[in-house]
């Protein structure tokens, strides 16, 4: 299974998210899949490529959501 664009999305969280990014100061539609990796880390647990693959698909659809 290629989980690129997952890896991806993971990595882009965790960088935001050491930078300061959270939950509380995301803009008014924050994607999705962003939200949700953050709230993750914000709990203390650990965002994983197949976690992110789970989020994406938690839509119903079988590509993430575009908006970011």
């Amino acid at each position: 299974m290629d989980l690129y664009f997952e890896k991806w999305q993971v990595e882009f969280v965790i960088i935001s998210f050491n930078q300061g990014m959270s939950v509380a100061n995301l803009g008014p539609q924050p994607s999705p899949w962003m939200r949700r990796g953050l709230e993750i880390l914000e709990m203390g647990g650990t965002l994983t490529t197949d976690r992110m693959k789970k989020i994406n698909d938690s839509g119903g659809t079988d590509h993430p959501d575009p908006w970011f």
